[in-house]
């Protein structure tokens, strides 16, 4: 993996991390603009679609960096780091990828995060969708809903567990995304696996993006999806011909 490639893929850590830690979107725009600051001396000044793409990306990472003081904006904000780290992805696709083996280390920080993501999911996504389901209740028959556990007390638990769930599958995915580059010769490729995890780590971001909006069944149907795809590439894409190089799920 080049220096630039390296700065690309910390850098879309970073913006996944800056959904919750404020100063992750700046660092994480500034790696991209490093990134391509660095490339462009490499190579030229827009030699490739990656420079661009960084630029751009870092640019509106920026921008949502700008709206935090603004609560109102939140929306817009989250759908501009979204995009951003869309173009990050789109980038490490773009840059070249030489091959070569991988130390140890990574295959560690790999196969742990993904331990942390799936016992972290499992408790955030159960009680998010008891909170759906509780939410539900007090909106048509309240009285039963007296009978279940209360609604900020699964609350709090959800969003916790998610937090912790959807960085350890970030890290998951990009050091994931490193170990395809040196065993498939590509950041991203058209594997069981991969495209599995890819999906749920959207299907997460899409959750956190849209969570004051999502209510009852849509909240639910999300959470389960994104979680389903999860766990198919940890017990269903090694059945489908996955060219995943470790004997483990992660």
């Amino acid at each position: 993996m080049t220096a630039v490639s390296l700065l690309a893929l910390v850098g879309v850590l970073l913006l996944a991390v800056g959904l919750f830690w404020p100063r992750g979107l700046f660092l994480g725009a500034f790696l991209y603009l490093g990134a391509a600051l660095a490339d462009a001396f490499a190579k030229g000044f827009f030699s490739g679609p990656a420079q661009p793409a960084l630029v751009l990306g870092g640019l509106l990472a920026l921008r949502g960096e700008s709206l935090l003081l603004r609560p109102r904006l939140t929306p817009l904000r989250r759908y501009l780091v979204l995009l951003a780290m869309l173009l990050g992805l789109f980038a490490l696709k773009a840059l070249p990828h030489p091959g070569g083996s991988l130390p140890l280390l990574l295959t560690l920080v790999h196969a742990g995060a993904f331990l942390v993501a799936y016992l972290a999911l499992a408790v955030g996504v159960g009680a998010g969708v008891m909170c759906a389901m509780q939410d539900l209740r007090l909106r048509s028959v309240p009285e039963k809903a007296l009978l279940s556990a209360p609604l900020w007390s699964l609350r709090r638990l959800e969003q916790g567990y998610l937090r912790v769930g959807y960085l350890a599958t970030t890290l998951g995915l990009t050091s994931g995304i490193a170990w395809a580059w040196g065993y498939f010769g590509s950041p991203l490729v058209l594997d069981p696996k991969e495209i599995s995890v890819l999906l749920g780590w959207l299907g997460l971001t899409l959750y956190f993006l849209l969570e004051e909006r999502l209510q009852g069944y849509p909240r639910m149907a999300l959470l389960l999806l994104a979680y389903a795809l999860l766990l198919f590439a940890f017990i269903g894409a090694p059945f489908l011909g996955s060219r995943h190089p470790s004997g483990l799920g992660f």
